[in-house]
């Protein structure tokens, strides 16, 4: 079983109503900023499942590049939506939700209506939240209630991070921006606190915490400086889950992420369609090189049910699907 953890819809109402809809590649910026592209295979999910058969993509976990700051409204039309593929293609598509996550008991009644109504698997949000750290007692509700109802919290890189003055231009906030903000989110999450006051709470952080294990040696030594562990800095990263997707099937990026991080919290990813389709990089790749993604994960030198846990297992798990499966 494959599980891509990390797939985007987006639904074309919505992109429409944004004024964002376009067949072909479009860029939508935050002044001369870019933030995201759109184009034409985010919306359909029949060509996503043409693509997912040819890469040996059994299940993708949904998300929606237009849903992290979306108001109310928007947030429940893409969950509505989202519960109807999930209905339309049994067994093909786990979606997470979305929801305004600072507005208190309304966004919380929107997780509820998700998770217990429409069957989503999850929660996504992004590593900062309208410009909060993961840190912030203003996202406390949220792992409440993520805690309570016993799912995942994805974190997507931010789609346009801020407070990094020197990667405002040349697309480097999305470049290099997007990762920088993952490492600090999933610094943040450690050193913030969050683990000790919600120890059930599991996140999976995107993008391999944005190359984290690049920098862990080095977050492992010097953590003492936080003043705020209760335990050594390893207990903690070792209870967060990380992402395979970002860097394209990249493999200097997964075998420095395997110095770092357990095998058994890793989870397959590709970022599908901004990866992989030649949209959002220039490499040509497509569907061949994620099969072959899969095979180098295949080829791993670790134990077979830990390359088992990479490709599905975990995910299963994590997102409750052993049970839609059977």
């Amino acid at each position: 079983m494959i599980v891509d953890f990390q797939r985007h819809y987006v639904p074309e109402e919505l992109a429409r109503k944004r004024g964002l809809y376009s067949e072909k590649t479009s860029f939508a910026k935050d002044g001369t900023m870019p933030r995201l592209t759109m184009h034409s295979k985010l919306y359909d999910a029949e060509a996503q499942l043409r693509d997912m058969d040819e890469a040996g993509i059994d299940v993708s976990v949904l998300s929606c590049l237009l849903g992290w700051d979306a108001p109310l409204e928007d947030c429940q039309y893409i969950n509505d939506k989202f519960s109807e593929l999930q209905e339309k293609f049994p067994g093909r598509f786990a979606a997470l939700a979305h929801a305004p996550v600072l507005e208190g008991e309304p966004g919380m009644r929107e997780l509820d209506r998700a998770i217990k109504h429409l069957g989503l698997h999850g929660v996504t949000i992004t590593s900062q939240v309208k410009g909060l750290s993961l840190d912030s007692p203003k996202l406390y509700e949220l792992y409440a209630k993520a805690s309570e109802l016993d799912v995942p919290v994805f974190v997507h890189p931010a789609m346009l991070p801020r407070g990094y003055e020197f990667l405002t231009d040349l697309d480097l906030s999305r470049i290099l921006g997007r990762e920088v903000d993952l490492s600090v989110a999933t610094t943040r999450i450690i050193a913030g606190g969050i683990l000790d006051r919600f120890p059930t709470l599991k996140f999976v952080i995107g993008h391999f915490g944005g190359g984290i294990s690049a920098v862990k040696d080095r977050l492992v030594a010097k953590a003492y400086r936080f003043g705020t562990l209760k335990r050594p800095f390893n207990d903690y990263f070792d209870m967060l889950y990380f992402d395979l997707g970002g860097f394209e099937g990249g493999l200097t990026a997964l075998r420095c992420a395997l110095l770092g991080i357990m095998p058994e919290r890793l989870v397959f990813a590709s970022d599908y369609p901004q990866d992989f389709t030649g949209v959002s990089t220039d490499t040509g790749k497509g569907m061949g090189s994620l099969r072959e993604y899969i095979a180098a994960v295949r080829r791993l030198e670790i134990r077979e049910e830990l390359k088992e846990g990479i490709l599905g297992g975990t995910a299963m798990r994590l997102l409750k699907l052993q049970d839609k499966q059977s």
